[in-house]
């Protein structure tokens, strides 16, 4: 298993960045080297794409998300985007100019919702955030300045944001709502306790990186184990979204994008999971350095458009 065209000189710019061990480093320096990434691998905000910070409201509870309008939509659906960063680190404008891609490419409004981060506010917290700011989505439109059909809402999200994605599609069967039309996900971690002491080193993404993160989501060791955690572990997969996985080939997460796809089937669900040939994890930020992830990233895009539209998730490869 080789690099694909561009992926060393990514994870070699990344580690640079990022020294690897860089989770042991205080929290507020983590964030801010996370942060600078966005310097290492600039993006523009693709024209005609408007951005706005907007707040939505739940269970007394003021929200913030972001709002990205595509100047050309392809239909009224919506895309929810929940950011990856371990629980730990990112904000809206590690991810900004990725979900500004991914309204302009899918030309969906896309919202991105804000959340409590840990180890400050430990699960359950960033999950009931997102779960509450879609729920307001949904139940309250207008707040976001913009018309949606709310029965086409595709909800995405990258590593730990794809968990997140997974476990919100999860409460939303178990609670009633809000519907879903189709889940988006990038490399999902859907098995924590595999990572409770440690784990194997893959580029971009060692064991020790996954046991901290663990040990900061979880503030109580047994957390690892629930069902909106570590759904692979003990969730149930009936009455979910149809769903579009990209995973990459060098990615020690890719097993858990393996393992959910075979739990939908088993319960006839229609999903797609493509393992992308010489990528690693995050590689969506080397999308200008690599024509592989160019493709793959068109390609999910395209997908969620097509869940928005027909609750389907296959995309031409």
């Amino acid at each position: 298993m080789g690099y694909a065209e561009g992926i060393e000189t990514f994870v070699d710019l990344c580690n640079e960045a990022m020294p690897p061990d860089f989770y042991t480093y205080p929290v507020e320096e983590q964030r801010r080297l996370y942060l600078g990434l966005t310097k290492v691998f600039p993006y523009p905000v693709p024209d005609g794409v408007a951005v706005r910070d907007a707040v939505v409201r739940h269970d007394g509870r003021d929200l913030p998300v972001r709002v990205y309008e595509p100047g050309t939509r392809s239909g009224a659906g919506l895309a929810v985007y929940l950011r990856g960063g371990g629980f730990v680190v990112g904000s809206l404008d590690t991810h900004n100019t990725v979900v500004a891609e991914l309204a302009a490419r899918s030309g969906l409004v896309t919202v991105a919702p804000d959340f409590r981060m840990s180890p400050e506010h430990p699960f359950p917290a960033a999950l009931e955030d997102c779960f509450g700011a879609l729920s307001a989505i949904v139940t309250r439109p207008a707040a976001l300045g913009v018309e949606i059909d709310t029965d086409a809402v595709v909800l995405c999200g990258d590593s730990s944001g794809a968990n997140m994605a997974v476990t919100v599609s999860m409460m939303c069967r178990d609670r009633g709502g809000p519907t879903l039309r189709g889940q988006g996900l990038i490399s999902p971690v859907l098995d924590f306790t595999r990572w409770r002491h440690g784990g194997a080193d893959a580029p971009l993404l060692t064991g020790g990186e996954m046991e901290y993160y663990t040990k900061c989501y979880c503030a109580e060791p047994e957390q690892a184990a629930d069902p909106y955690v570590s759904p692979l572990v003990s969730g149930s997969f009936h009455d979910l979204p149809p769903a579009y996985i990209m995973s990459a080939e060098l990615d020690s997460l890719r097993v858990d994008a393996e393992q959910y796809t075979e739990h939908l089937r088993r319960n006839g669900i229609a999903v797609r999971n493509v393992v992308e040939p010489g990528l690693v994890h995050a590689a969506v930020r080397a999308r200008a350095l690599s024509p592989q992830v160019e493709d793959a990233w068109a390609r999910f895009c395209a997908a969620v458009a097509l869940l928005a539209e027909q609750g389907e998730p296959d995309a031409a490869r």
